[in-house]
């Protein structure tokens, strides 16, 4: 098959199209992550309540992929100092 002018120009809308698109969702995706002021104070706690709750399901029989490697004793401990932790760091300032 024969290579047109066209052939060169479509390629090259393609991968303006992609690298534009691209640029929209990196950007996009940067400012909400850098926005998360809503959660200021809230996400120790979100991150305990989610190894605590894991460590739960594990004790009553559910598996949770992502923590599969971990011991639920071990979740749970760990859960419950961060929460604790927190909060006295949270009191103490």
């Amino acid at each position: 098959m024969r290579k047109t002018v066209f052939d060169g120009i479509g390629q090259r809308l393609r991968e303006a199209r992609a690298r534009f698109l691209v640029s929209i969702i990196t950007s996009n995706l940067r400012s909400f992550l850098m926005n998360l002021n809503v959660l200021d104070g809230f996400k120790t706690y979100i991150v305990a309540a989610a190894m605590v709750l894991a460590a739960l399901g594990q004790l009553v029989g559910v598996d949770i992929p992502s923590f599969d490697g971990h011991a639920a004793g071990q979740l749970l401990m760990e859960g419950m100092a961060i929460m604790f932790l927190r909060k006295g760091m949270k009191a103490g300032a």
